[in-house]
């Protein structure tokens, strides 16, 4: 419009709005392009430099079009009054630029809802020295702006307002931490967000899944979530290796499918893979061969394993897209993904809509490749190649490419199935590679990623999400025979040990009845089924019976204490706690590992929720002349975090196939770390984690080597707990403890 002029203080701005002026004047009415003038030209001259002006050049006129009049005046007036006469104000630019990112994902009539969510934020992080004038800039403004993109990307406004709250609760009044929270970088902070997402995380719907799996094919794996929102991944395909499955760690409802059911036919998928996929040389196929050999494949093992399971096939085909076959137009654009999902909807959909006759050929062969019931990857490979051979488009290698609802989200990148000659020619994998052994241990806290888990705020009876970072170690091995040493030296005690353990030891025989083969005949069961015969009855002819040893099912995890406290010498010795403990412990374990029972041994410490470390002294499948010289080694420092260590200790221990299973926890002090000053914190933490435990089928027990515990220890373990006042005593009283839980 001629009548408008522009005049900045910066010749910057001038040329910024120069190359947005002519396309701001197509988007914007009168009025609203008279907003935009006034205002580009404002802020040039509010003595806060050219990147407000700048920025608000670039983003305004999509906030006039999208918003409507009034709109870009409504966000201008709020950076100035809000942000520019803050102490925040050297962050306007940077808030004019989140507009984009609220545009693209959030509806029309959201922008007051974001203005208050922005107000909010500042009014929480905006520090006083007397509590009247706002003088401190906000720590963490710069840094939830910096990732407001993917926090609209993926959550409501409610979510976000739950993200932004739970840092508030905890980091107030910290701003270092603060910062770190709503940059997104912390454990806890991407925790939170992901809870805040709507859909379902897999952590809750593991435990189904495990049941579920181990009833259709009697297999357990282990699951690793990604999260597409932090990694900075190619692609976010699932995958199969090494026994562990690599998979979303949030699913929303799809299709008519619950998250529960997509991850079910995820997981069945990969196995139907593992169970019916062969290697084959990818050296010679190129990458599109191999997408459609893949599809052909994906197929066939689906096929195969509808046989056994019919239901899986609902599930498969209502994640696989039914698109329009002419949706692509193949002219200026690769339709090759495009065809691929056509085709794989066609081989699993009886009464798919397509009319292509090539395409329907292909369908006919893979039909008649199942028919005889032994097709193999190989024949996919040659079905693949064929038919790319037959659809080719001079255009399936152009750069761009139609990727409009052509994912099949439950299908695997199916590595398993390639084999590559060459290595150089093998595809990237999407995660780190191993890295050299380190040298040190610090070397290795960094290599080694730590295991998360929650911590249980009792003043707001909620969970502090991913609070504890538990590093696992294997502890250094030392002088093995310093512990035959100790042995010799308790010999008397280990011998009345072994008495009382001949007693515990399997002695009987078990008769096992109704077995088609066994060492005997069972004349109970034989007659009756003469009887039955004679009647004109059917006979059960599981008339034979064998006999096995009855047998103990225990599984033991003895969990220490190795805070610093440990190296205090009791009265009345000349020893340190961790010397008797250390005696204690070797007897005992040299009484289970006679005995037979699934027996380990951990240590654990802390310095902060930051390091928990959990030591590997014996793990359940070693026997205790390979683990002695581990358990010589042990060393006492730092502090007692004792809620995040019996949780990973029971993650190992639920594991084991055990009719009974204790977790014995000894210790000579109460919870505590140098980063919590409120007394009961810990405390309340830990009593939460043996609840947990307990529900897995895990029986506490604590020892507690502290004079004081009965201020404390019944608070935290109810009945189940002994104190040992003269500490000097432990290496004979804590073998009898032992055996008398297990008995």
């Amino acid at each position: 419009m001629k009548d408008l002029e522009f005049n900045p203080s910066f010749d910057s701005v001038k040329e910024t709005f120069d190359r947005h002026i002519k396309k701001a004047t197509l988007l914007l009415d009168k009025n609203s392009l008279k907003e935009y003038y006034k205002w580009s030209e404002f802020f040039s001259k509010i003595g806060q430099g050219d990147k407000p002006s700048i920025e608000f050049i670039k983003i305004a006129h999509f906030v006039g079009e999208y918003y409507g009049d009034g709109a870009i005046t409504k966000v201008a007036k709020f950076g100035y009054d809000v942000i520019s006469k803050s102490p925040n104000k050297n962050r306007l630019a940077l808030f004019f630029s989140t507009f984009k990112a609220l545009i693209e994902h959030k509806s029309k009539d959201e922008l007051d809802e974001y203005l208050k969510l922005i107000s909010y934020f500042l009014e929480q992080t905006t520090t006083s020295i007397h509590g009247h004038h706002l003088t401190h800039e906000s720590p963490s403004f710069e840094a939830f702006l910096n990732n407001m993109k993917t926090l609209l990307e993926h959550l409501d406004f409610e979510g976000i307002y739950f993200w932004i709250n739970y840092g508030l609760r905890y980091f107030k009044d910290h701003p270092q931490n603060q910062e770190l929270f709503f940059s997104l970088s912390e454990a806890d902070s991407k925790a939170v967000f992901a809870r805040a997402r709507k859909g379902d995380l897999l952590e809750d719907l593991q435990k189904p899944l495990d049941c579920l799996i181990k009833a259709l094919y009697d297999k357990s794996y282990i699951y690793a979530p990604y999260s597409p929102d932090f990694e900075s991944l190619d692609h976010f395909a699932p995958y199969i290796e090494d026994g562990s499955i690599r998979l979303p760690d949030l699913y929303t409802n799809m299709n008519s499918l619950t998250s529960y059911e997509r991850y079910v036919a995820l997981i069945t998928h990969i196995i139907a893979h593992e169970n019916n996929t062969t290697k084959v040389i990818a050296d010679n196929l190129s990458p599109h061969q191999r997408m459609f050999v893949e599809v052909f494949e994906d197929a066939r093992v689906e096929h195969i394993e509808c046989q056994k399971y019919p239901g899986l096939k609902k599930l498969w085909k209502a994640l696989i897209p039914q698109v329009d076959e002419f949706a692509c137009n193949d002219a200026n654009i690769s339709c090759i993904r495009h065809r691929a999902v056509i085709l794989a909807r066609a081989l699993c959909d009886e009464n798919h809509p397509y009319t292509d006759k090539t395409l329907l050929e292909f369908v006919q062969k893979f039909k008649d490749m199942l028919k005889d019931g032994n097709s193999t990857t190989q024949d996919c490979v040659s079905l693949g190649v064929s038919y790319l051979a037959r659809t080719r488009q001079k255009s399936d290698s152009l750069s761009e490419v139609f990727f409009k609802n052509t994912t099949i989200s439950y299908r695997d990148d199916n590595r398993h199935m390639w084999l590559y000659i060459e290595q150089e020619d093998e595809e990237e994998d999407i995660f780190v590679k191993q890295k050299p052994k380190p040298q040190s241990d610090d070397e290795l806290e960094e290599l080694i990623a730590p295991r998360y888990y929650d911590e249980y705020d009792y003043l707001n009876k909620s969970y502090k999400y991913d609070w504890v970072s538990v590093y696992e170690r294997i502890l250094p091995k030392g002088d093995g025979s310093k512990i035959d040493r100790l042995l010799d030296t308790h010999s008397n005690t280990c011998k009345q040990i072994k008495k009382a353990l001949d007693l515990l030891k399997p002695q009987n025989k078990k008769r096992i009845r109704y077995q088609e083969e066994g060492s005997e005949l069972d004349l109970d069961i034989a007659l009756k089924s003469m009887i039955d015969l004679k009647n004109g009855s059917q006979p059960n002819l599981r008339i034979n019976s064998s006999f096995e040893h009855d047998c103990r099912s225990v599984s033991v995890l003895l969990l220490l204490d190795l805070s610093h406290s440990l190296n205090d010498t009791p009265q009345g010795s000349n020893k340190t706690i961790l010397q008797l403990s250390q005696e204690a412990v070797s007897i005992l374990a040299w009484a289970t590992d006679a005995i037979g029972d699934k027996f380990a041994i951990a240590g654990f410490n802390s310095n902060t929720r930051k390091q928990v470390m959990y030591y590997h002294i014996k793990a359940y499948n070693e026997s205790f002349e390979d683990a002695k010289s581990r358990l010589s080694n042990i060393k006492a420092e730092y502090s007692t975090r004792m809620g995040g260590a019996i949780r990973h200790g029971a993650h190992y221990l639920k594991k084991q196939q055990s009719d009974k299973k204790l977790m014995l926890i000894l210790t000579d002090g109460e919870p505590a770390d140098i980063d919590v000053s409120d007394d009961n914190a810990l405390k309340q933490d830990t009593y939460q984690a043996l609840q947990e435990i307990k529900k897995d089928g895990i029986y506490p027990y604590c020892i507690s080597l502290d004079n004081k515990a009965d201020s404390y220890i019944k608070e935290i373990f109810g009945n189940h707990y002994t104190i040992i006042n003269d500490i000097a005593s432990l290496p004979k009283k804590l073998p009898n403890v032992f055996l008398s839980l297990i008995k």
